[in-house]
């Protein structure tokens, strides 16, 4: 090579071995020789790390390594003629990748940035042998369906498939590779964000369609939510509310302050019972149970308001009307005094105050026959 003075630039082997290779290279065709070749491609995956689940738009976002393996008989050359080089590093652009697409791909239409969902990335390293390594490290965003019915002690299992666009079995055949066990890898992942992933399966899954069948790798990956954010914010704090809750109905309402009590307490789970819709998809299909507990709470609060606003007025009504025509009617009183107070175990005070009044009745008469006796005499 030649500069504009006329002076030769030093090329070195591994320059001209590249030219080489990539002198009559078509990205475009698989790299086999014979054309019914089936390209195998050796296909490992392995989370770094687990950022979130967002439960209201079910996306699972995560950081993946991806390292894909196949051999390009186009790139295969003799260590001995080239100085003895072993491997290369190439632009990815530069030779065939095998398309394999992210399937399950969540799509951010809010974000300027480019939707990725096709495993790429730079570089490729070639050795002479022919294999082609392919490694990619990447963040996921892929839809997850969750199920919150335990919330906050859910497990949830979001899966990540990866498949190829358009060649079938027929032209690129998928092998999974187990990723290797790092023991520290596996406790940093268990104490990252506020979910631990418990265990990863994957699986090969053929599907058919317009009577081809492609190879889908399917990735499971089981993790379970820490609970101890939403224990001390959320657990505990609706376990005090719903004590004071049955000291409301404890509390007699001729003390004015059971109306008071019970709004306050409705108020407060009505924010508890907002904390969790945040969490809730708009199109979830269960209800969580803490969720459920929260609306029962809330409605026998309500009736607990409901019926001491109603005994406030009674009462403050009978105090202030004392004619016969203002008496309970006979049927109400023998409903009340005979039949609802064994089912609310009263039966014993409505005996005593019974009893009360038929002493002041039996005094008022004997006071009254006292006095017409005086008179008379």
């Amino acid at each position: 090579m030649m500069n504009d003075d006329g002076d030769l630039f030093p090329c070195t082997t591994e320059q001209q071995l590249i030219r080489k290779l990539l002198l009559y290279y078509e990205p475009s065709v698989r790299p086999v020789l014979q054309a019914q070749a089936v390209v195998t491609v050796l296909f490992r995956m392995e989370i770094t790390q687990l950022f979130e689940l967002e439960e209201k738009t079910q996306i699972l976002t995560t950081n993946v390594r991806i390292e894909q393996k196949w051999f390009d008989e186009n790139l295969s050359w003799n260590q001995t003629e080239h100085d003895g080089i072993r491997g290369i590093r190439l632009p990815s652009q530069r030779i065939w990748l095998p398309d394999s697409y992210i399937y399950n791909a969540a799509f951010d239409l809010t974000s300027h940035a480019p939707a990725q969902a096709v495993v790429n990335g730079p570089y490729v390293m070639v050795y002479h042998t022919g294999e082609v390594v392919f490694p990619v490290l990447m963040k996921l965003r892929t839809t997850c369906k969750v199920n919150i019915q335990y919330f906050p002690f859910d497990r949830q299992v979001c899966g990540l498939k990866f498949a190829s666009w358009i060649y079938d079995i027929s032209s690129i055949k998928y092998e999974l590779v187990a990723s290797p066990n790092d023991p520290q890898q596996s406790e940093n992942l268990k104490n990252s964000g506020g979910w631990a992933i418990l265990d990863v399966k994957q699986g090969l899954v053929w599907r058919t369609k317009n009577n081809k069948t492609y190879a889908e790798l399917v990735y499971g990956v089981h993790i379970r939510r820490r609970p101890l954010y939403y224990i001390f914010n959320v657990i505990i704090p609706c376990a005090m509310l719903s004590c004071l809750t049955c000291m409301s109905f404890w509390l007699p309402t001729s003390s004015g302050e059971k109306v008071t009590l019970g709004l306050t307490c409705f108020v407060a789970f009505s924010v508890f019972m907002l904390m969790v819709a945040e969490k809730v998809p708009a199109t979830s299909d269960t209800v969580p149970i803490i969720g459920i507990y929260l609306t029962i709470v809330m409605s026998l609060t309500s009736i607990s308001v409901i019926m001491a606003v109603i005994v406030a007025n009674v009462y403050q009504q009978a105090a202030m009307c004392a004619s016969e025509k203002h008496r309970a009617p006979q049927w109400l009183i023998k409903f009340a005094l005979i039949y609802v107070s064994p089912l609310l175990h009263l039966q014993d005070k409505v005996k005593a105050i019974l009893s009360q009044k038929v002493r002041e009745y039996i005094f008022l008469l004997k006071n009254k026959s006292s006095s017409i006796f005086d008179w008379m005499r």
